[in-house]
């Protein structure tokens, strides 16, 4: 059992990558254009339409907001690990190689070292996976708690 200070901080890392994938989605879905740009740039194009934009964007705000609240930390938390990691793969040379120092490769982006904190995101992630079960600030851990029978004596079996 982690104790009360390890437990908001391990909601305030929920909340804070939660928001991440919530203000990434929101931006596909308020400027579709720019994630086109983006997926011309780094994902070769495949995903540069407005439609399939709008649909990652929705994708991302609600289970930006799962996160957020702790809601369905089963199946949302690994979704935001699967969004984040896609995401790495495509500049996964600025991520090995921030400055563009000895890989032989083009460089992703003038700035490519911004790029990195993408790990921290996916290193975030596995760590709610792996301490889901602890995190008590959270609406999944409130539902289980309410759902359970207030009277815990146990008839014995026959």
């Amino acid at each position: 059992m982690l104790t009360v200070k390890q437990s908001i901080t391990l909601a305030v890392l929920r909340v804070s990558l939660g928001l991440l994938l919530f203000w990434w989605g929101l931006s596909k879905i308020i400027a579709p254009v720019k994630g086109v740009k983006i997926s011309d740039k780094f994902y070769g194009g495949y995903f540069s339409v407005d439609s399939l934009q709008y649909a990652f964007g929705y994708v991302q705000v609600i289970v930006g907001l799962c996160v957020i609240f702790g809601f369905m930390k089963r199946y949302a938390v690994p979704t935001q690990l699967i969004i984040t990691g896609g995401s790495s793969l495509a500049i996964w040379n600025a991520l090995l190689d921030p400055f563009a120092l000895y890989l032989p490769v083009a460089k992703v982006a003038p700035v490519q070292h911004l790029f990195y904190p993408s790990m921290i995101a996916l290193a975030g992630a596995a760590v709610m996976i792996a301490l889901r079960d602890h995190d008590v600030f959270s609406v999944d851990h409130w539902m289980s708690k309410r759902n359970k029978p207030r009277n815990m004596l146990q008839v014995p079996a026959e």
